[in-house]
């Protein structure tokens, strides 16, 4: 089933196509999702160009090793680190148009992330919220937006690799991954504010 550009209420555009020929999540995955949301609350070489993104990469890695995990952060991310993949489509599914996402994330719990439709000549989709670690063995997160909507649940493979559960609340049908990649790309289409507050 195609799902195009879904609306996000505080989002200034819609979300991106979540995948194409996928399965919507049933109740039972959104209710752990609910739960997930819930548990959430409680609790560049690029970044060094001229643009200085301040979004959370501004915390030095040796810092983070030297004080050890403080509440909220996770092994896997003590650094800013980018991730990069392509939500693609079963060969059946003709109408299916894959989507390529970048995603960056920084050990202050801030993430970024640039969705662009490959098959066709628009603009990418922006946004950006907090993520919270939901689970360990392998470590999980979900991506909540700004109106504390769940947009994304990813869990860690290895450290250079993460693997998509569920993206606008749609699951994927094919296995679908996201690398790790050498620079971090801050997303500079979005806004340099520092009003985001992802570990109060």
């Amino acid at each position: 089933l195609l799902r195009l550009w879904l609306p996000l209420c505080t989002l200034t555009t819609a979300a991106v196509l979540a995948g194409c020929a996928q399965n919507p999540v049933t109740s039972s995955p959104r209710g752990s999702l609910t739960e997930a949301q819930d548990h959430a609350r409680g609790g560049r070489d690029k970044a060094k160009a001229t643009s200085q993104v301040n979004f959370g990469l501004n915390q030095p890695l040796s810092q983070n090793k030297a004080d050890g995990l403080t509440s909220g952060q996770i092994r896997e991310l003590l650094e800013p680190r980018t991730f990069l993949g392509t939500m693609s489509c079963p060969p059946a599914d003709k109408s299916c148009m894959p989507v390529r996402l970048v995603v960056t994330m920084s050990p202050e719990g801030v993430w970024r992330m640039r969705a662009t439709d490959i098959t066709q000549n628009v603009a990418p989709v922006t946004s950006e919220g907090c993520w919270h670690q939901i689970g360990s063995n392998p470590t999980r997160i979900v991506l909540m937006t700004q109106n504390e909507t769940v947009f994304g649940d990813f869990s860690f493979m290895y450290d250079h690799q993460l693997r998509v559960n569920v993206f606008n609340y749609i699951r994927p049908t094919l296995e679908t991954h996201l690398s790790r990649q050498p620079d971090i790309d801050p997303i500079e289409e979005l806004p340099n504010h520092v009003g985001l507050n992802c570990r109060p």
